[in-house]
């Protein structure tokens, strides 16, 4: 009975004709693809509020060389062994063929055609990805309570910073850095600015009272852009 199981898999394996190979070459551009073109390794980046220049140098140089590599392998293995191979093998190394070359072409065609996406360009996904990390982390009504709290002479008369012993606990649980400003908005009220980042890439976030005047944003432009969370609440990146 045992053997006769055994044999129905193997059966199985043979009819898909798949291998560890296929799976790795087959698998990996398509999660490669979901992360890059697709905007998900941005997003994940501003999700986690992570430095999305450090992605974009070390890991998007190792994930296109990867990609090049799988559409020249599988060029190789088909024109090689096109008459070895059965009909659902070429099908399977033609699929790892046409996943880079699409790859590619969701990299390539947002530059030349405008497309209406929240998740391009990537700084574009990196700023959803913050203003959504914001809404889940942040509590903005303790935050306000506790900008009620400071002295009108702080946030007009100083330079507004804030030492990181005298954060709320509202402000501390979005792990800020340690340098956090408070400065007056255009209708006089207090409003807290914490930021991240360092060298070309910065961002952060800005929570003022529910009236503060949101600047206008522009994500086609590669300058800093602003992204709403909420009345009085947005996020930002440059």
């Amino acid at each position: 009975m045992q053997n006769q199981q055994i044999q129905q898999i193997e059966a199985r394996k043979s009819s898909l004709n798949w291998n560890k190979r296929d799976v790795i070459f087959f698998v990996l551009p398509i999660i490669c693809t979901v992360l890059v073109p697709l905007g998900g390794l941005p997003y994940l980046c501003g999700r986690l509020s992570f430095h999305m220049g450090l992605v974009v140098c070390m890991i998007y140089p190792v994930i296109g060389v990867f990609i090049i590599y799988c559409f020249f392998a599988g060029v190789a293995r088909l024109s090689r062994d096109w008459r070895k191979h059965s009909r659902k093998k070429k099908l399977i190394i033609v699929s790892e063929i046409v996943i880079p070359l699409a790859f590619v072409a969701l990299f390539i065609i947002p530059y030349f055609i405008p497309i209406g996406s929240d998740l391009w360009p990537p700084r574009k996904a990196f700023t959803y990805g913050l203003r959504d990390r914001i809404r889940s982390k942040a509590d903005i009504e303790a935050i306000r309570d506790w900008l009620k709290t400071l002295s009108k002479e702080h946030y007009t008369d100083s330079d507004g910073y804030i030492p990181p012993n005298e954060l709320p606990k509202s402000l501390k649980e979005l792990n800020p850095p340690p340098r956090v400003y408070v400065s007056a908005d255009k209708n006089g009220n207090p409003a807290v600015r914490i930021t991240w980042g360092a060298a070309i890439f910065h961002w952060g976030v800005t929570i003022g009272m529910e009236d503060m005047e949101i600047p206008a944003s522009d994500f086609r432009h590669w300058a800093e852009s602003w992204l709403l969370v909420e009345p009085g609440v947005y996020v930002w990146d440059f």
